[in-house]
């Protein structure tokens, strides 16, 4: 006889990383945390090396990777886990919505409808940016918001340059 055990966990493995940035690349950190180096990707910040960071992290567990996923705020990390919850965004395009517009001006454009605004993140098509808008609209309403569009123009004008 076989008996099968599931674990299902509300809490995540790894809430927050505390410790010393000892590498930044483009999208990812470095963490030295007891002796241990995490690589945690994350939207591209501005930190010197050496600097004591603390992020709020989610891990994503795949057949062939575990990835760690990390957030200055407590917000942008929900709103990352919003975000993937819709059925064709994954981490890496959640990362780079969070990358491309501000948690405000991200939070904005969902709720305003603006679907084109979505459909300018790599990774995403017309199909799939109606769905975020669809799917998350009522989801965010409590995140802060802009009212200023310059983010948004900046990236517009950006990607008509070919940036």
């Amino acid at each position: 006889m076989t008996i099968g055990l599931a674990f299902c966990y509300d809490e995540p493995m790894i809430a927050h990383i505390s410790g010393t940035l000892i590498e930044q690349k483009d999208k990812e950190l470095i963490v030295l945390v007891g002796g241990i180096g995490y690589a945690i990707a994350t939207p591209p910040y501005s930190l010197p090396t050496g600097t004591e960071v603390t992020l709020y992290t989610h891990l994503v567990i795949k057949d062939d990777a575990h990835e760690l996923y990390g957030f200055q705020t407590a917000e942008e990390k929900d709103l990352f886990k919003i975000l993937i919850s819709v059925s064709g965004v994954g981490p890496r395009t959640a990362l780079h919505m969070l990358t491309l517009y501000t948690l405000p001006d991200l939070v904005r454009i969902i709720k305003s409808g603006d679907a084109k605004a979505i459909a300018l993140v790599p990774g995403i098509g017309k199909k799939t940016s109606e769905k975020v808008v669809i799917d998350l609209k009522d989801k965010v309403d409590n995140f802060a918001i802009s009212d200023t569009r310059a983010s948004t123009d900046l990236v517009e004008a950006l990607l008509s340059l070919g940036y």
